[in-house]
């Protein structure tokens, strides 16, 4: 395909999350975001964890913190983890911004597209539900995410796993 020119911003102290479903049993051993400008602020840098579905296509418990990558430099930043994902389980790939940065988009809402995870809304018009965010003071990341997250239609941020 071609490049994506859409960017999503991370925003300081919003915590997001993006359904990521797992057919198949696997192990991962990377997690990683692209940024393509530099954060502001004296030390910027983004959380990147994984939540795991509570049953109503909402986040639910931790799986993993995996802590915080620097985005005061553009490209691809990545952490060294080392988790295994049970097949046939819906997950939640999350991020919180310290400060503002610029990543690379891996959706792009719009009326037209095939209805995500979470579908649209009850008039089935509009644009796609990708996600949820939630305010969230920058730091390690809540043991079960927060209640009361906003549905997210926005560009989705590349956040990328990588199977063992």
């Amino acid at each position: 395909g071609s490049a994506l020119t859409t960017q999503s911003l991370a925003s300081a102290n919003s915590l997001r999350a993006f359904p990521f479903y797992v057919a198949k049993a696997m192990k991962i051993d990377r997690i990683a975001l692209n940024v393509t400008a530099q954060g502001t602020g004296t030390t910027p840098r983004a959380r990147l964890g994984i939540y795991e579905d509570d049953g109503t296509i909402y986040p639910g418990k931790l799986v993993l913190d995996a802590g915080e990558i620097n985005v005061s430099t553009t490209g691809v930043k990545q952490l060294t983890i080392d988790q295994a994902l049970k097949a046939g389980k819906l997950y939640w790939l999350v991020l919180v911004g310290q400060d503002t940065a610029s990543l690379t988009s891996s959706a792009i809402p719009v009326a037209s597209a095939f209805a995500t995870y979470i579908g649209f809304d009850a008039t089935l018009t509009g644009t796609p539900i990708l996600g949820y965010a939630v305010a969230q003071t920058y730091g390690a990341l809540p043991a079960t995410y927060p209640a009361s997250a906003t549905e997210w239609s926005l560009p989705v941020p590349l956040i990328a796993v990588r199977k063992v």
